[in-house]
């Protein structure tokens, strides 16, 4: 197994997922730590598990997953891209609510659905021959991605400052950027 490939996959997968925790971190005024942590180890952890999923879906759903992923990914994508807009009118929300976690879940599915698509190729993208050799790629693509999302989360958050609505703002108009790439990407 080559951990080069697996970690220059790692990267390129991990993109969508930084600049998303760059706009999480934009948004976010609560415990900086805490929720840089909680980011990037569900951004890392769906970025793993999705190529597995992928891997076992395998050839019988590979058509509609290649047909269909760039759209789901583009509408969940821009409406938590509109959403973020419209909750930057609103200075009363802090941190990591409930709320804020069920789109971080959104979020990381959104970003890794490419993953997924991936997944059925993985193997022979990075030469993993073997189960473990799969494994030891998807975690080497966790952990890439962890430490991206990690950092993109302290670079956002480094631009917080006092201005809650133009972070918002630039955030939301991140994710919706995302989404027409991947939309017209796909």
């Amino acid at each position: 197994m080559d951990l080069i490939a697996a970690a220059a996959v790692g990267a390129a997968l991990a993109m969508d997922a930084m600049t998303a925790a760059v706009s999480c971190g934009l948004k976010n005024k609560g415990r900086r730590s805490r929720a840089a942590l909680l980011t990037a180890a569900l951004f890392g952890v769906f970025q793993a598990l999705m190529p597995v999923l992928g891997w076992s879906i395998g050839k019988v759903g590979s058509g509609w997953i290649g047909n269909y992923d760039h759209i789901a990914a583009f509408v969940i994508l821009v409406l938590l891209g509109i959403k973020m807009i419209v909750d930057s009118r609103n200075e009363k929300h802090s941190g990591f609510s409930a709320q804020g976690l069920r789109e971080l879940l959104l979020l990381s599915i959104a970003t890794s659905i490419d993953a997924l698509a991936l997944g059925i190729t993985l193997p022979a993208t990075v030469g993993a021959d073997t189960s473990w050799s799969m494994l030891t790629a998807v975690l080497v693509i966790g952990v890439v991605t962890f430490v991206m999302s990690f950092a993109g989360y302290y670079f956002g958050s480094a631009f917080r400052g006092g201005r809650g609505f133009y972070a918002g703002l630039i955030g939301g108009v991140l994710l919706i950027g995302i989404g027409i790439k991947t939309l017209l990407a796909g």
